[in-house]
């Protein structure tokens, strides 16, 4: 956790998160740990949508995701001319994904940025995807790790080693994909039937008065499950950090279901926790849940914080002074 003396932010620098506050949670909560890292160095985020955007200037804003923040305005054509009128008040402005760069909607969250001419196009993922990205983008692409917050990491000194009993072996949580049929069939028939299992339609997940499994109630789960286990509905690498985030907090381990061709970077972090299916079962007979959930606290532990990775962003858009740290990095 960085101390007061580490501060390098301007104190009255002024902050602005938008998230799309419907759809999809976990932007919201994106949002929601930008400002709390923010925090740390100084500087107060205000976080809301763009409905409720507020008037003034901003040292920098963020945007928490661009697609989904139009999609929520309930107009493409306002929520771009909201933007840009937004973008005249704001010194800096980001766009903030978590997506795999070779897909058509990160593609999509891309063009949204350029046209309300944000200054970088953030990755907040646990890998740099850059050598995936397309050339028109690349001068604007910057890799920002998904570390903790100063909050998360008390959380994660709070856990326990991971040698009580968790009842439930494996849980899939996941909108309903033939592939990921496929997976919990072979989870219950081949591997353990204990598992639980969420596979609604294709519908958003909203934070309030959502028919489907909220934040609070998804943790619940993963706090008595040792493995959360899903399959992306692409066929690309990506660690997907949210699913990465909720087992670190909650003190299980994330296992990713890949192709068996799939070819993992060698700098990856956590390569060792995507698996194919073909392998799954002699892994989990050679693989101790307690020593895995150890190397990946441990791993995770040794990448940067989020508001490390914040303070380089904001030293790169002159609102943060460098530290001796930096200048000598």
């Amino acid at each position: 956790m960085n101390k007061r003396s580490d501060l390098v932010a301007d104190p009255v620098a002024r902050a602005l998160i938008l998230v799309p506050g419907s759809v999809n949670y976990f932007y919201n909560l994106c949002g929601r740990r930008l400002a709390d890292s923010l925090a740390n160095l100084g500087i107060e985020a205000h976080v809301t949508t763009l409905d409720d955007c507020p008037p003034g200037e901003y040292e920098w804003c963020a945007l928490s995701n661009i697609s989904e923040i139009v999609v929520s305005y309930g107009d493409e054509r306002g929520g771009l001319a909201a933007l840009k009128s937004l973008r005249r008040r704001c010194r800096s402005m980001v766009s903030c994904s978590m997506d795999c760069v070779q897909t058509p909607w990160y593609k999509r969250v891309c063009e949204l940025g350029f046209a309300v001419d944000a200054d970088l196009f953030l990755d907040l993922g646990l890998a740099d995807q850059s050598a995936w990205i397309d050339s028109a983008v690349e001068s604007k692409y910057r890799f920002l790790f998904s570390g903790l917050t100063p909050r998360e990491s008390r959380r994660v000194d709070n856990l326990d080693d991971g040698s009580h009993d968790r009842h439930i072996p494996w849980a899939f949580v996941g909108h309903m994909t033939e592939s990921r049929v496929a997976l919990v069939d072979f989870l219950v028939h081949q591997f353990d039937p204990g598992g639980f299992v969420y596979i609604p339609t294709l519908a958003p997940y909203t934070e309030i008065d959502s028919p489907h499994l909220n934040e609070q109630q998804f943790e619940r789960v993963l706090c008595h499950t040792r493995y959360q286990m899903w399959r992306s509905h692409h066929e690309h690498f990506y660690l997907e950090p949210e699913r990465f985030r909720t087992s670190l907090l909650t003190g299980g381990v994330p296992i990713k279901i890949v192709e068996p061709d799939l070819e993992i970077p060698a700098d990856a972090p956590f390569g060792y926790l995507m698996i194919s299916l073909e392998e799954l079962r002699s892994w989990a007979a050679t693989t101790r849940f307690s020593t895995t959930l150890q190397r990946f606290r441990s791993d995770w532990r040794r990448q940067p914080t989020l508001t490390q990775g914040i303070r380089e962003v904001l030293i790169e858009a002159r609102i943060a002074a460098p530290t001796r740290d930096s200048l000598a990095a």
